[in-house]
């Protein structure tokens, strides 16, 4: 059950005790203080302290920063997120910084403001409020409606493949068909329009890849099919993000983003792909794997790429 009374009301009315007692427990005390206020009040199914970090932050990981928040409503918008892994909360300018990562091997000491970083995970499920229950996409955010309803919805990110520099493993018909067809922003193309992407026949390794021009947490990929003809052709493909490119630094480690088993059997049907945990580099690759034998192209009609860059 969520409590209207709400663990920031908690906050402020431990805050109002005497300063003595702000010394002697420090702003973490105060934090406990709550929980016990809480606890008294309704069954608490989780310990009630969570694991926090005090004066620490997590560096090169924020996707978004809340101005005039505190702690508990910090807590709440990360579980809201479906990307939001931890946080990091400022008590001095009441700063909320909303994580899509969680790895205690980046935390840094918080500078001149004090900071707490807290992994989600550890909180308090009934603190959270509705949200903690619902399971979002990286690309969606948990909401209330006004009819109370508590659901899913998608946040906003932009396609960053669009009108980027693309290169491929080969090209049929380059004169034509340049693998920058396949980020034109057109998603209903057929191959009339020459708007759609193919290897040449007889590549056995077949890659088309884009460059994002800097670095950005990839999140999404979405493939369309051929419209008109063959969506087959679109079949058993990885997606992996490098940091830098492979073309000049062959040695460098993929991140594998998904792999993709079996073929798509829609005509013009977008494939939409939620990377397995987010990912951070400048070029993505798509490779076809399983090429049967030389007439077995790899084709597509676009390709967008949602992420965004950290903030911090």
């Amino acid at each position: 059950m969520w409590i209207p009374f709400g663990l920031d009301n908690c906050y402020h009315r431990a805050d109002m005790m005497t300063n003595k007692t702000f010394h002697h427990f420090g702003q973490l005390g105060i934090i406990y203080i709550c929980c016990q206020i809480l606890s008294s009040m309704v069954p608490v199914t989780n310990t009630c302290m969570p694991d926090l970090h005090y004066g620490k932050h997590l560096v090169r990981s924020t996707f978004k920063i809340i101005e005039k928040s505190s702690l508990f409503s910090c807590a709440a918008e990360c579980v809201s997120y479906g990307i939001c892994k931890s946080f990091n909360f400022g008590f001095g300018r009441r700063t909320c910084h909303l994580n899509v990562f969680d790895d205690l091997q980046y935390l840094e000491d918080g500078g001149k403001e004090d900071f707490i970083y807290s992994s989600i995970m550890s909180w308090n499920k009934t603190a959270l409020g509705p949200c903690h229950n619902i399971m979002c996409g990286y690309t969606q955010r948990c909401s209330t409606m006004r009819n109370g309803i508590v659901q899913c919805v998608e946040e906003l990110l932009p396609n960053i493949a669009k009108y980027k520099p693309a290169n491929a493993s080969s090209v049929w018909h380059p004169e034509t068909f340049q693998p920058s067809v396949a980020v034109d922003g057109d998603v209903t193309a057929t191959w009339s329009s020459g708007s759609c992407f193919t290897v040449d026949n007889g590549d056995f390794s077949p890659w088309w890849q884009v460059d994002l021009l800097d670095k950005y947490v990839v999140v999404e990929v979405r493939v369309t099919s051929r419209e008109d003809c063959c969506p087959e052709r679109l079949h058993d493909f990885a997606l992996d993000v490098y940091q830098d490119d492979p073309l000049v630094y062959p040695s460098g480690s993929p991140q594998l983003c998904y792999m993709y088993n079996g073929a798509v059997t829609e005509r013009g049907k977008t494939v939409a792909i939620q990377c397995t945990s987010p990912l951070t580099g400048r070029y993505l690759r798509l490779s076809g794997h399983k090429t049967i034998n030389s007439r077995d192209i790899l084709q597509f009609c676009e390709v967008q790429v949602f992420g965004f860059k950290l903030l911090l």
